[in-house]
């Protein structure tokens, strides 16, 4: 059942609630990162499969360079030559020396690799000038992963390193969560796209782009449309858009307004509706509610409340369907420069510009008349719960971060 106001909390578990995870695909390795895993991961052979030289240089037994030196040099019999790929094993016999590349297998009997700049050959003598611990130089079978260990947990955000040590624990592809296509239609007489000719009362679509940037940043699939304030425009636009897609948003016509066309169309086409009206500033005209199984989001047009609705409620909804469970935006500690205010019963949002000093950081409210500026300059959002009214200057405050 639609409620007409709710706080943000509520309004996060009332949409978390009503969200489907997207089915699992499976991805190259190459192609992971920043996906979330769908299943444990193990591994399926120890790396490296052999012990291994670290170095290029000479395998020895630690024993016979020992009292190797600069001003005591030891001399031992070159007994061959290995490298890296070499399937044939050469042994060490105590009191000679085999030359070692990097990456080829350590000879049986050897314990140490001498690297090549502390020694000298001549008519295959060589001549060490520095000692080597057994081990030294030295990197054993499994020392980066053991077979069968477990080394991606299912729902873990995925790393170019995890690609790197998945594919020398011997997987190709990994099972990972799908991540949900996204369609974004924009409403109003007044919007055209970028690169259309302009005309007068014209608003270039920045909402649309905007959003579509911060979806494409997390590479999710976007498509977008411009629909004019048109009711059965508007129906067929969210049918169509809703048919190829996971998620919907719209942008505009979310109040009560005459012309405020979007919201009526949806509850026309049966929505079930979750919450109408958010107490956040800005960004409260937004709606959430579930149509055809799909979670469809009704935003503000304005562009601050637009992106600060879309920040706060569908951009975590939308990354959560994807098995992510982080927070969409990243935070830190800040120093706050100046006095903020807001509302007691509101959560309020302030866009800020963030330096570091000393190595702390420290959060200024910006204060430009410019929507946009502000939007496009910001660093981080300072948060006011509700329940608080005033942020202190000097106050060590959390900071989303935008950047």
């Amino acid at each position: 059942m639609e409620k007409r106001w709710v706080g943000l909390e509520e309004a996060l578990r009332l949409t978390e609630g009503n969200l489907t995870l997207m089915p699992p695909e499976v991805l190259p390795l190459h192609e992971c990162a920043q996906r979330i895993a769908a299943e444990d991961v193990y591994a399926q052979i120890d790396s490296p499969s052999l012990t291994a030289s670290l170095k290029d240089g000479y395998a020895v037994c630690a024993s016979d360079v020992a009292s190797a030196g600069e001003k005591t040099p030891v001399i031992l019999p070159l007994a061959g030559v290995v490298a890296a790929g070499e399937t044939t094993f050469l042994a060490l016999e105590k009191g000679q020396t085999i030359r070692i590349l990097t990456g080829a297998p350590l000879p049986s009997g050897a314990e140490a690799v001498v690297s090549q700049e502390f020694t000298r050959e001549d008519d295959r003598q060589i001549t060490f000038f520095a000692h080597a611990e057994a081990g030294r130089n030295v990197l054993k079978r499994g020392t980066d992963v053991r077979k069968g260990e477990q080394i991606v947990r299912k729902g873990e955000i995925l790393t170019a390193g995890h690609a790197g040590l998945l594919a020398a624990a011997g997987l190709e592809s990994i099972l990972v969560h799908r991540l949900p296509r996204v369609a974004i239609a924009a409403t109003g007489d007044e919007i055209i796209a970028p690169g259309e000719p302009f005309r007068s009362g014209a608003i270039f679509a920045s909402n649309l782009v905007t959003l579509s940037a911060f979806l494409r940043h997390r590479k999710i699939e976007v498509v977008t449309k411009i629909i004019k304030d048109r009711p059965e425009q508007i129906r067929e636009a969210v049918s169509s858009l809703l048919a190829e897609s996971d998620v919907l948003l719209t942008i505009g016509g979310a109040w009560e307004g005459d012309k405020d066309y979007a919201l009526r169309v949806l509850h026309d086409l049966g929505w079930e509706a979750y919450y109408h009206r958010v107490r956040i500033g800005p960004g409260k005209a937004v709606s959430f509610g579930v149509l055809q199984g799909k979670p469809v989001f009704c935003l503000p047009g304005g562009p601050p409340s637009n992106e600060m609705a879309f920040l706060q409620i569908a951009f975590p909804a939308i990354l959560a369907m994807s098995g992510d469970s982080s927070p969409a935006l990243a935070a830190t500690q800040a120093v706050l420069t100046e006095e903020v205010r807001g509302q007691k019963d509101w959560t309020q949002f302030i866009y800020a510009e963030l330096r570091e000093e000393n190595s702390k950081w420290y959060a200024t409210p910006l204060v430009s008349a410019s929507r946009l500026k502000n939007m496009a300059g910001a660093k981080g959002l300072i948060k006011i719960p509700e329940g608080e009214q005033v942020l202190a200057s000097g106050e060590r405050i959390t900071v989303q971060l935008l950047v």
